[in-house]
């Protein structure tokens, strides 16, 4: 039992505000030291010099090079591109032109991120303290759904901790969109509690909020594995409701629906544009084959032992989340406090955890029988993208602990209950020599002051066999949080990331304004695809896992090949005197080797790299005679090669990137060509003597944006124009929503003071 002095986190007031200070000291180096999140300092792909880290443990490591490749180029987007109203929506800096995604939480079309966005317009740091409020939040609504569920406080605080600051969580730590599973997970989870106890405006809110966010802001795949573990829990919950009085579960479950309704509905602006871009996409639909490469194999004894070690002890053999860690590692591990209570509840409250260890052995069968996940593929909605189901076993891992600490809070003194400390203490010992042993056999070396740590953790826990000493749980959990989870959380000193180099000068000093450069095959090492965005350099390649088929039509026309599903493309090969290469508008090719054509200018090398001067290209516009023909049929007009047409350059007015205007020269029907890729969200009008009207777009040549243009018209004006503009609906809702909350907690404060006078 809880005995006098053990009372440091005797509430949940304490236990939470012990929560914010732990939280707070794990990330002191982000919110004091002002360092952000971030795998590497792009050096490399701007061939910019380079200096060794100001601290030894500052690693670098690109198997997380999606932060440079993808999310801070699209957070630029969104924090500082440009744009007519309070979204960007249109990026002209890669791909020819593309719509720019409003998921992952990177967009202001989601409420908290829009918040975020009034505090910081820095893309590392905008990703950083989301990361942060998404790991915190996790936790807090476990601490929420431990004490909805009358478990002790110290039960939610370790809860909350292991969470919060698990191996998973810190080794994903520049990946927003995976914290976001957990931390609303979390938060239905907690929702769907409350409401069972009590349907109020505040459960519901909840559970719809989470369910907004989960499809606003986490990786999609991972969200389907939650969805079931979820939906089990709710059933669970209202066949309980049910036993006690049905027409409770029935009220639990409409109100549940509602909440569900509410949260879908609120993100359906963004998934309308979503379910557009991958109907034009050439996402393949690829082999279960492509699902289960990632699904853990064991095909022997040894494979087994190895899992079980990266699975429990992987700190012991190093560093994992260096580049030269020597396995293969995930973040898809527990440290001794989790293994510690893990054993406990087992043994102490079966009873009580039987379902969360049932969702666990589940997730376990789909990751290790691999007929099992292509059944998923094929039926279940596992097809998304690749990912391993492990991860999901995390969520239900955490609840399991809290039943732990929480029986062994309300336990008195028992040989039972001893007997579970030492076997849970003697389980850590045991993890703790296999780690070494397997160390040792596969001459990797062993981290002696890790497993020292390792062996400590476990004497702290074996001092719960009598009574429980919230001083020793808190000393353990401060133990693993720094020597354990801090390691594992990438950061960089910002002022040391790269953000120009000689390389990057002089392409910005010879590009054209409005052109965009390209890379010849083979490719480079420098500037991938969207890296450039950042620099404020246009690229005719793309990384987009939606790249419509119309781009790469254009690539496959441009010598290219799109990889990784169509999701990239680094370099080309064209015919730099072809129609097709003429019409992209590029100014600017780098090679690695001297390039010879009579349309390239070679500008010399530059960091290994060499340039060459486009001599003649489209540029961003150009106004020809209308086709014989004079409509657009499915596939838009084709009018060959333009450079045989008369033609006439309009004037840019106005460039706010979904927003354009352009002069033109009074003429008959004609044809204005874009050098950026067709939309059909690009709506355009024109301007003649009788004023503004209506005009129709089209392709043109397979690829480019296209507006039919009547007799006698001087002006036209292109909107880009998708449903993710009408995200402001879901503004207006939670602010109603949060104005609703604030009055009824304070008609609740009123009725508490005015009875609090009434007694005295």
């Amino acid at each position: 039992m809880l005995r006098p002095g053990a009372d440091i986190v005797a509430n949940y007031t304490r236990a939470g505000m012990v929560y914010i200070l732990l939280c707070l000291g794990l990330a002191l180096p982000y919110l004091v030291f002002q360092q952000v999140a971030a795998p590497h300092r792009q050096a490399a792909e701007l061939a910019a010099p380079t200096a060794p880290p100001a601290e030894p443990d500052r690693v670098e490591n690109r198997k997380f090079s999606d932060v440079t490749n993808a999310y801070i180029p699209e957070l630029f987007a969104h924090l500082r591109g440009v744009r007519s109203g309070w979204l960007t929506l249109w990026t002209n800096h890669n791909e020819l032109g593309r719509p720019v995604h409003h998921l992952s939480g990177f967009s202001p079309a989601y409420p908290p991120s829009w918040i975020l966005a009034r505090f910081t317009g820095d893309p590392w740091r905008f990703l950083t303290l989301l990361s942060l409020l998404h790991c915190f939040l996790a936790g807090g609504f476990v601490l929420l759904y431990c004490r909805e569920t009358a478990l002790a406080p110290l039960a939610g605080l370790v809860a909350a901790c292991t969470l919060a600051g698990s191996p998973l969580l810190m080794y994903w730590l520049t990946f927003p969109m995976f914290l976001a599973i957990w931390c609303w997970a979390a938060g239905a989870l907690w929702a769907v509690a409350r409401l069972a106890k009590r349907p109020d405006l505040l459960g519901w809110s909840a559970l719809a909020f989470s369910v907004y966010s989960l499809l606003m802001t986490a990786y999609p795949q991972p969200v389907v594995f939650h969805a079931y573990l979820l939906g089990g829990y709710g059933v669970y919950l209202a066949v309980r409701r049910w036993q006690v009085a049905p027409r409770h579960a029935l009220r639990f479950a409409a109100i549940s629906a509602t909440a569900l309704f509410a949260g879908v509905l609120l993100a359906l602006p963004v998934y309308l544009d979503l379910a557009a871009l991958a109907t034009a996409s050439a996402r393949a639909a690829p082999d279960p084959s492509f699902f289960t490469a990632v699904l853990p194999r064991i095909a022997s004894l040894a494979d087994a032992g190895q899992w079980i070690v990266l699975a429990t002890a992987p700190e012991l053999l190093g560093n994992p989340v260096t580049e030269g860690y020597p396995f293969a590692y995930d973040g898809i591990s527990v440290t001794p406090v989790v293994a510690f209570f893990a054993v406990v509840a087992c043994l102490l409250t079966p009873r009580r955890t039987w379902g969360w260890w049932l969702a666990i052995a589940i997730v376990f069968l789909f990751a290790f029988v691999h007929p099992l996940y292509v059944l998923g593929v094929r039926h279940m909605g596992f097809h998304l993208s690749r990912s391993t189901p492990l991860g999901s076993a995390l969520l239900p891992l955490s609840i399991i602990v809290a039943h732990g600490v929480d029986a062994l809070v309300h336990r008195p003194p028992s040989p039972r209950r001893s007997l579970a400390v030492w076997l849970a203490a003697a389980s850590v010992v045991a993890i703790l020599a296999g780690g070494v042993a397997f160390g040792v056999a596969r001459g990797t070396g062993v981290r002696w002051g890790m497993a020292a740590v390792v062996l400590t953790v476990a004497g702290l826990l074996a001092g719960q066999r009598r009574r429980v000493r919230p001083r020793l749980v808190l000393a353990a959990l401060v133990i693993v949080l720094a020597a354990i989870a801090h390691p594992l959380m990438l950061r960089q000193d910002p002022g040391r990331i790269a953000t120009t180099s000689p390389l990057v000068e002089t392409v910005r000093a010879e590009l054209p304004p409005g052109a965009r450069f390209a890379i010849a095959a083979p490719g480079l090492p420098v500037l991938p695809p969207n890296l450039n965005a950042p620099l404020g350099l246009a690229s005719l390649h793309s990384y987009n896992s939606l790249s419509p088929r119309r781009y790469h039509a254009l690539i496959d026309a441009l010598g290219g090949q799109m990889q990784t599903y169509g999701r990239w493309n680094a370099a080309v090969a064209p015919d730099y005197g072809g129609a097709k290469f003429w019409m992209s508008n590029v100014g600017l090719v780098l090679s690695a080797t001297p390039l010879a054509h009579e349309n390239l200018t070679e500008l010399g090398e530059q960091s290994g790299v060499h340039l060459h001067k486009v001599v003649s290209r489209m540029g961003e516009s150009l106004q020809v005679p209308l086709p014989p023909l004079g409509r657009a049929g499915p596939e838009g007009l084709d009018v060959g090669d333009p450079r045989a047409l008369p033609a006439r350059v309009p004037a840019k007015l106005l460039d706010q990137g979904d927003l354009l205007e352009f002069e033109l020269t009074a003429a008959p029907p004609s044809l204005l060509i874009l050098s950026q890729k067709y939309h059909p969200d690009w709506e355009a009008q024109v301007r003649s003597d009788s004023g503004w009207a209506p005009a129709e777009t089209t392709p043109v040549n397979g690829t480019f944006q296209g507006v039919l243009l009547p007799a006698g018209v001087r002006g036209v004006r292109l909107a880009f124009r998708p449903f993710a503009r009408y995200a402001w609906g879901a503004h207006v809702f939670w602010l109603l929503v949060l104005v609703r909350l604030g009055w009824a907690a304070w008609r609740k404060g009123r009725r508490t003071d005015a009875e609090g006078a009434g007694t005295e």
